[in-house]
């Protein structure tokens, strides 16, 4: 096998692991009546299911991403895969729903090891002039995820294939994941960071306090209206605990020794910029997500199968344009790329938001708008994992990678919560069209919001070195 080649195979394994990662998020909201159904699971029960495969990855994911620096990303990613496949089929398998739940955390912490290492591969794999078309891919995953996700949940729903009914979701990934861990231990490299072998425990303990202070209300207290005054209060002291957490990893690199983020990666100008712009971009688009499927399926009636396949355009357009970004105008308009994305995006958001008015909205009224702003999405969100990872050196590449994936997680988070707290109330006064146009109107101040701070973004040349 080439050299090529092998490089090609093992970034589609990496691919392939993000893609499942993404899937069981949005793949399990189409089975909660089901597994409601079956294992007499209460609102709570289905709450946790879904927010503690969220609220494990985001916790770990920092950490999971410092083990891929200490003891190396290709043994770090083999474990990830490997506990993230066995997680799975607990999930299959679980006779109750408390089990049901547990095995949802585990599979959670699992996919935070597995994920970081993937952009830590690309990075040691691909020189930085090569990586527009890996980049563009790994970031298109998100929309592809978003909308097959449903999908395929509806297909594997009503085909009852082998009478596993919703199991079959989780089933799923037993397969693939075995197939991606023996051919990932053949093709990817080897390579880690410059770190000693030690992990700071201490900065471990912080980060996890500090980022569940935050991410417990926004998921667990958005579902009250109005947010109860503990999530306040909640959030504030993450936000004050994550200080401390920063101080405690400068002191440590002070001393010389071993933090669990390198703390320097913030004076990098295009980490720094770009982390920014990740958590203000993923706020209106993850809220969107949330809303837009609401009004399909509850507004509008459509089954699932249906509203899914009227957000299909969408990731087909993102990945077109995630393509076109990150390998085509990347290199010839630097930052503009990412502006001229959320330029296209806010449009799409604007053409939806007059469609969802009409009382007899279907899947082709909504057309022109998923196309424009699945375009835009791409157009914005590769060349932004490109400009924003571009200068983190590759003895700390997991860091870098750790920091992108939290500030997503946090945004992706934060948009559902705050979005929704927008649409709900507007809700049950005015309708499922009126909610969501609101809410669109909300997102397009945040997006001219993230225009405006896009301009901390490095120029091309600062980025790429010149390339």
């Amino acid at each position: 096998m080439s050299t090529r080649t092998t490089r090609t195979t093992a970034l589609i394994v990496i691919l392939l692991a993000s893609f499942m990662d993404l899937l069981d998020v949005t793949i399990v909201n189409i089975t909660v009546p089901a597994i409601r159904a079956e294992l007499g699971a209460s609102p709570a029960h289905l709450q946790w299911m879904l927010a503690g495969y969220t609220l494990a990855f985001a916790l770990g994911i920092v950490t999971g991403a410092r083990l891929g620096d200490l003891y190396g990303y290709r043994r770090v990613f083999l474990i990830g895969i490997a506990g993230f496949t066995t997680a799975s089929a607990l999930c299959g398998a679980a006779p109750t729903a408390d089990l049901l739940v547990v095995a949802r955390v585990v599979q959670g912490v699992c996919a935070a090891v597995m994920v970081p290492q993937v952009l830590s591969q690309i990075q040691l794999m691909y020189a930085p002039h090569e990586r527009g078309g890996a980049m563009a891919a790994f970031s298109s995953l998100s929309g592809l995820a978003a909308a097959v996700g449903p999908i395929l949940g509806a297909v594997l729903l009503e085909g009852d294939w082998y009478g596993l009914g919703w199991r079959s979701v989780f089933w799923i990934n037993v397969p693939v994941g075995a197939v991606a861990l023996i051919v990932a231990a053949r093709v990817l490299p080897r390579g880690r960071g410059d770190a000693g072998p030690s992990l700071d425990l201490a900065g471990m303990a912080i980060c996890g306090a500090g980022l569940l202070l935050i991410l417990y209300p926004l998921i667990a207290g958005s579902e009250e209206r109005p947010w109860p005054v503990w999530t306040y209060l909640g959030l504030v002291a993450g936000v004050g605990v994550l200080a401390g957490f920063h101080r405690h990893q400068r002191r440590l690199a002070e001393r010389g020794g071993s933090p669990l983020v390198e703390v320097s990666l913030f004076r990098v100008r295009s980490v720094g910029g770009g982390l920014l712009v990740q958590f203000l971009f993923f706020v209106p688009v993850m809220g969107f997500f949330f809303t837009f499927t609401q009004l399909l399926q509850s507004g509008l009636g459509m089954a699932p199968l249906e509203a899914g396949l009227t957000i299909l355009p969408w990731p087909i357009a993102t990945t077109v344009g995630a393509g076109l970004g990150a390998a085509v105008l990347l290199p010839r308009l630097g930052r503009a790329t990412v502006q001229l994305g959320l330029v296209i995006l806010a449009a799409g958001f604007t053409l939806l938001a007059v469609a969802a008015v009409s009382p007899s909205a279907g899947w082709l009224a909504f057309l022109p708008g998923v196309l424009v702003g699945g375009a835009g999405m791409g157009l914005a969100v590769a060349p932004l994992a490109q400009l924003t990872l571009a200068g983190v050196p590759a003895s700390q590449a997991g860091s870098g990678s750790g920091l992108f994936n939290t500030v997503a997680q946090v945004g992706a988070s934060a948009g559902v919560a705050v979005i929704g707290t927008i649409f709900f109330p507007v809700l049950a006064v005015r309708g499922y069209g009126t909610a969501f146009g609101v809410t669109i109107w909300v997102s397009l101040v945040l997006l001219a919001l993230t225009l405006a701070v896009s301009f901390l973004l490095p120029r091309r040349q600062e980025a790429l070195g010149g390339a």
